[in-house]
């Protein structure tokens, strides 16, 4: 694990600093028995390895030392060989929150650790090459991310609200091969690494017995593929980027004055949304731009009818959580973001399903302890979402539920579930009547309460590149600000927040002085008590040390200034 680490960061590195370069011999690498053995242990320990392809063969299949060496060896050999073939993808069909269902295609084990390897080769490369704006399926980000660019840009300062709702149709459906190739080809020389790709992406499916080809697209459920899909949708970005993205201070303040308007992007997978602060004229018209981009660069097609010009005060359904710009009286607006009500209805789906009658022969602790495994996922997803009414009527709704269940169960009325089911459950310093069956062991397992969930305030994180060994990706960042404090801070400590982080970003989380990147801090090189500015030309990022030592033009050497000029530099 130690050289499959190195060998990646190197990948990294050299991305980072050479934006031009194309990787040549890498074919070798995902022949090497030591990645490929990594890739198989990341695959058997996912979840979806118990479900098999069309080979039949699953997790349970690989259970043995003996049978993982073996399948590595014999794997290791068809690609030294040049005898490997992916397989066509097993295809299922999935609900989505609309009701409507997803095509899911499942690999079979021998593809699954193929792509494993691919992906632990090629992730560091790109990883260096991804902008900010993107969040989905890369390592340490989350929706919340996405979420977080949002309350931090609808606020009266910034007024970004206008909300352009992207809708792509059928994106990954639609991802054209030759284009996909082409825009790998731009980092990866190594013509055999571009030629296995084009056959994982030309291996066809199976439904029902008959075998289909794939002309175009991606299978969702492989594990190339979030990557192949980002690096497509890569372009998208680097479209906003270079129109609106990078433009100086001066420049979006400039365009703010002519009654313009500025853009931000954020992006999740396929899932976007372009934030204006213009007129709602300038928001159509960015619509129009990104629908054009997509269609002539990667063919792929913007829905009209649902890609929706929203005002923020009207409120918009974003990745499952709905946000709205709320305007109170005699108090200061603030954005609210709630589960939305398509997720709540798909929770109560869920919880029906579960408690229909053809799941009464289960026992009434395996009933509990799925109910709660589906509500437990459900509310740590909004942990950081003002969830708290909507959790409290859930958690009754699907108490109610059970109840239901227990009384169709046992065929017996709402007196006996009572006193056979009705318990004392301590919780802390008090204790609350809840429903409760005793395990195996005699111990009581309660039904899971959602509003037991502390909910948090959900705190900017730097994403620096995660194959990069000097940075801890573990450690809590030093400038670590919440983005939404409700309340309890002011807006121009917001937004201050947030030209903090782009100056770190800008100087790569390093000290310019010295290279440091622990106990960071803001400097302005010239002091805001002698004229300057909070402008991205006017601050540095130091650390700790170097920041005591270094003046600001106007401060004589060796002063140290007030308290609040030191805080403020």
């Amino acid at each position: 694990m130690d050289d499959i680490r190195k060998t990646q960061e190197s990948f990294a590195r050299k991305a980072q600093t050479q934006p031009e370069h194309r990787f040549g011999d890498l074919y070798h690498l995902i022949c090497r028995e030591d990645w490929l053995r990594s890739a198989l242990e990341k695959v058997l320990s996912n979840s979806g390895s118990r479900t098999s392809g069309v080979d039949k063969i699953s997790r349970k299949d690989l259970k043995e030392d003996e049978q993982k060496i073996a399948f590595v060896q014999t794997l290791r050999a068809e690609l030294k060989g040049g005898a490997y073939r992916p397989q066509p993808v097993r295809r299922r069909w999935i609900p989505k929150a609309n009701g409507k269902q997803r095509p899911l295609g499942i690999p079979t084990i021998k593809d699954r650790v193929v792509q494993q390897a691919l992906k632990m080769l090629m992730e560091p490369i790109w990883e260096s090459d991804f902008l900010d704006c993107s969040n989905g399926f890369r390592p340490g980000r989350r929706t919340m991310d996405n979420i977080r660019v949002c309350r931090s840009r609808i606020t009266t300062q910034n007024k970004f609200l206008w909300v352009v709702e992207g809708d792509i149709k059928g994106c990954f459906d639609h991802v054209q091969h030759e284009i996909l190739l082409r825009l790998v080809g731009q980092r990866v020389q190594d013509k055999r690494i571009l030629t296995l790709i084009e056959a994982m992406l030309k291996a066809g499916m199976m439904e029902n017995g008959l075998f289909q080809h794939t002309e175009e697209g991606t299978p969702q459920g492989g594990i190339l593929s979030p990557l192949l899909a980002n690096i497509y949708l890569h372009q998208f970005d680097l479209w906003w980027w270079e129109k609106y993205g990078k433009l100086s201070l001066y420049e979006k303040a400039k365009r703010r004055k002519a009654g313009i308007g500025n853009c931000i992007l954020t992006r999740y997978a396929d899932d976007f949304i372009l934030l204006c602060n213009g007129p709602k004229a300038e928001a159509e018209k960015i619509r129009e731009e990104a629908r054009q981009m997509l269609w002539d660069k990667l063919r792929l097609e913007l829905s009209l009818e649902k890609t929706h010009i929203t005002h923020a005060t009207d409120g918009f359904d974003f990745l499952g959580y709905h946000l709205e710009w709320k305007l109170p009286q005699n108090r200061k607006p603030w954005l609210r973001v709630t589960p939305s009500q398509k997720s709540i209805e798909r929770f109560k789906r869920t919880i029906k399903e579960q408690t229909r009658r053809n799941t009464l022969y289960q026992s009434p602790l395996e009933k509990v302890n799925g109910l709660n495994r589906v509500m437990r996922g459900w509310n740590q997803y909004y942990e950081y979402a003002n969830a708290t009414k909507d959790a409290s009527k859930l958690t009754y709704w699907a108490n109610d539920r059970l109840f239901l269940w227990l009384r169709k169960r046992h065929k017996k009325g709402a007196r006996w579930v009572i006193q056979h089911y009705r318990q004392r459950e301590k919780k802390g310093s008090y204790n609350r009547w809840s429903l409760g069956i005793k395990d195996e062991k005699g111990q009581l397992v309660f039904m899971y309460h959602m509003t037991d969930l502390h909910r948090r305030i959900y705190y900017a994180r730097i994403h620096p590149n995660p194959y990069l060994a000097e940075i801890d990706t573990n450690a809590t960042p030093d400038d670590a600000f919440p983005l939404y404090w409700e309340g309890k801070t002011t807006l121009e400590k917001a937004a201050w927040a947030e030209i903090r982080l782009a100056v770190m970003q800008r100087d790569g989380y390093k000290c310019v002085e010295c290279g440091s990147s622990s106990q960071l801090q803001i400097h302005h090189i010239r002091s805001r008590k002698k004229g300057g500015t909070i402008q991205m030309d006017n601050l540095q990022t130091l650390c700790k040390s170097c920041h005591a030592k270094t003046p600001s033009w106007g401060r004589p050497k060796g002063t140290s200034g007030s308290t609040q000029s030191r805080r403020a530099g």
